[in-house]
């Protein structure tokens, strides 16, 4: 049988392994800023200008499909619920 550790212990090898995660992601940030004066170089071009309205195009069509499906849940259980509440008033009269 395994034994589980206890919460308090679980909690501190969490806590550490988010503490290990958050430093080697700045120390890997150093590689990554290294980047920015290409892309800002590319990104003053005609072309990158076209890239950048294509980029945020994208990014505002990602957005919309979460937000489309959530008010499509919601606006139907809302309903749902209004319905069942109607039912349930007709069934008290």
């Amino acid at each position: 049988m395994i034994e589980m550790a206890p919460p308090d212990c679980r909690r501190s090898r969490a806590a550490i392994v988010g503490l290990v995660a958050g430093l080697v992601a700045v120390g890997l940030s150093v590689d990554v800023s290294a980047q920015c004066a290409m892309c800002r170089t590319l990104l003053g071009s005609p072309e990158g200008q076209r890239m950048i309205a294509a980029l945020r195009s994208g990014i505002l069509l990602l957005l919309l499909a979460p937000f489309v499906v959530f008010g499509t849940v919601a606006t139907l259980a809302i309903r749902l619920q209004r319905r069942r509440l109607a039912k349930e008033d007709l069934a008290h009269e």
